[in-house]
């Protein structure tokens, strides 16, 4: 029993890859680490959504412009609020360059409210060390189609 426990903490075993921060969780869906809590990003930007009044005010990002539909836009606010709200409060663990939150108001500037969306999905849910080190830790928004 000991024995098992002393493996389990020092030594990787064969074909085990390191998680970073969310390393030895048993769940890391659930776990509150940034890196592998896809469902606690998820909720954070559910309940901005669900609280529209909070997202107001906080201006343009530095990042990109307001987008020009409302779909986009109300999104964008969510996005903004997250990023100046919720994000200073939190320790930053995002492993991509640029972040989850700059790269979803790129897309939603770039891309509208329906693919953009699409875009912001499908990077949170790869938004773990082991998928960012595949990818050279670069993950750009692809450029619009015009």
């Amino acid at each position: 029993m000991a024995r098992n426990r002393r493996r389990a903490r020092g030594r990787k075993q064969d074909g085990e890859t390191d998680e970073g921060c969310c390393a030895a969780t048993l769940d890391t869906l659930t776990h509150p680490c940034c890196c592998g809590g896809v469902w606690s990003q998820a909720a954070a930007l559910w309940l901005t959504l669900l609280r529209p009044s909070l997202t107001t005010g906080h201006g343009a990002d530095p990042a990109a412009p307001p987008p020009r539909g409302r779909p986009a836009a109300a999104m964008y606010r969510s996005v903004r609020h997250y990023r100046v709200a919720v994000s200073p409060t939190r320790p930053p663990c995002c492993p991509y360059t640029p972040s989850c939150s700059t790269y979803a108001v790129q897309a939603l500037h770039d891309h509208g409210a329906l693919r953009g969306g699409r875009l912001i999905l499908a990077r949170l849910l790869r938004c773990r060390p082991a998928a960012a080190r595949r990818r050279a830790y670069q993950d750009p928004v692809p450029p619009a189609q015009h």
